[in-house]
């Protein structure tokens, strides 16, 4: 008796389905969808729907769309060009077809469906925004600007090219500067130390470059350093820092030079590798680090670990770094920690004879506007020296603009 019940269940919903109407097949199609969520039983009643009624497009690009909702990008433009090849002008199986190409990453072939699109709709606004959101995502921010302003001459009111708009324009914004002022105060025998710096960046088709020239005051001495590094792209997933300095002033090394390569992995790791180098003229220091990030969510973490070779054997430390992002990658707060007889940040040459060493520090950075950020970082460490403890209160503030 059983088994006869379930077996005329699915008898049962046939023969509902076929007391309704083409229209109502579609309506309760339309209400598993959004309603429920259930896509493959709205798609049922679409399809004995499009049994009575192939030619309704109507019904047809409401099952493309939930193919493509599903990511099955290749059954949507399968019912969109079964559309499409009846009815070349439809409008919204063009829309459709698309969507269905820009998710799937075809931005070539959405270009040109657009192209075909705006060809039967000359002017139309809905395809033009679409065609600059798609160059936009393809990096071509000149392009995509253009199209954006023409959007907004026709309709000044159009809030998502005015978004689109502002979106490109700060992408062509390639270059930054960046002046910071950092106080170092000790508890005992120096005098506090001062460093001002100035830097400018410049966004390439490789990465960024960025020259850097550091004034500071400390031992009752003055001079200047200058820097350059950059963050060249080698493949995808992989990317170098490559880093030089030099100085004439005894308070900082003569030359520094920096190399890491930088891998993305699985599961959001991101694997780091590299030395540094640093010449006193009197003493020469190499300096080798390895490092793992995370990416979750809006946090980062980061363990990295220095190793300093000595004829005295090599000293090792650890730092570790949590991040919280709040939206963008230009606002943040950070904490970091660090440990160990080989110190995180090498200033002199006497830096290299710490014996031990700890640090911790928070810094944060939040834009002011579009153009302007402001940030700034607090730290406190102690180094133990074979005749002294240097204890030190460390603060920072910095302002960019973006142009």
């Amino acid at each position: 008796m059983l088994v006869i019940l379930i077996g005329c269940i699915p008898i049962r919903g046939q023969a509902q389905m076929d007391e309704l109407s083409v229209d109502q097949l579609y309506e309760q199609a339309r209400t598993l969808a959004f309603d429920e969520g259930d896509y493959q039983a709205a798609r049922k009643y679409a399809y004995a729907a499009l049994d009575r009624s192939p030619d309704y497009h109507g019904i047809r690009i409401f099952v493309a769309r939930l193919y493509s909702w599903e990511q099955n990008y290749e059954k949507a433009e399968e019912e969109l060009n079964y559309v499409l090849d009846k009815d070349p002008e439809n409008r919204q199986a063009l829309l459709a077809l698309v969507d269905a190409q820009q998710w799937s990453g075809q931005l070539e072939t959405a270009l040109k469906t657009i192209d075909r699109a705006l060809a039967h709709y000359p002017g139309d606004t809905e395809f033009r925004r679409k065609k600059a959101d798609i160059l936009y995502g393809a990096e071509n921010y000149s392009q995509s600007e253009t199209i954006y302003r023409s959007i907004l001459t026709d309709d000044p009111g159009n809030r998502k090219a005015r978004e689109g708009l502002k979106s490109a324009e700060l992408q062509q914004m390639k270059y930054r500067a960046t002046v910071s002022y950092r106080y170092d105060r000790f508890r005992t025998i120096f005098d506090p130390w001062h460093f001002t710096q100035f830097g400018l960046s410049r966004q390439t088709a490789i990465g960024s470059v960025t020259g850097r020239v550091e004034y500071a005051r400390r031992f009752g001495s003055d001079g200047a350093q200058f820097n350059i590094d950059s963050y060249p792209s080698i493949a995808k997933g992989l990317y170098a820092y490559v880093s030089g300095g030099y100085s004439q002033s005894s308070i900082y090394p003569d030359y520094r030079f920096g190399l890491s390569l930088y891998k993305s992995l699985p599961s959001a790791f991101e694997l780091e590798a590299g030395m540094r180098y640093l010449d006193f003229g009197s003493s020469k220091t190499d300096i080798y680090t390895i490092s793992l990030t995370k990416y979750l969510g809006s946090y980062l973490f980061t363990g990295r670990s220095y190793l300093v070779p000595s004829s005295s054997g090599t000293s090792k430390s650890i730092n570790i770094t949590s991040r919280r992002y709040f939206g963008t990658a230009e606002k943040y707060v950070s904490f970091n920690a660090g440990y160990g007889s080989a110190p995180t940040q090498i200033e002199f040459s006497n830096d290299i004879e710490a014996l031990n060493s700890w640090s911790v520090g928070i810094d944060a950075q939040f834009p002011l506007s579009e153009r302007w950020f402001l940030g700034g970082n607090i730290g406190y460490d102690s180094a133990e020296y074979p005749n002294f403890v240097r204890k030190r209160l460390s603060m920072k503030a910095n302002v960019s603009y973006r142009f």
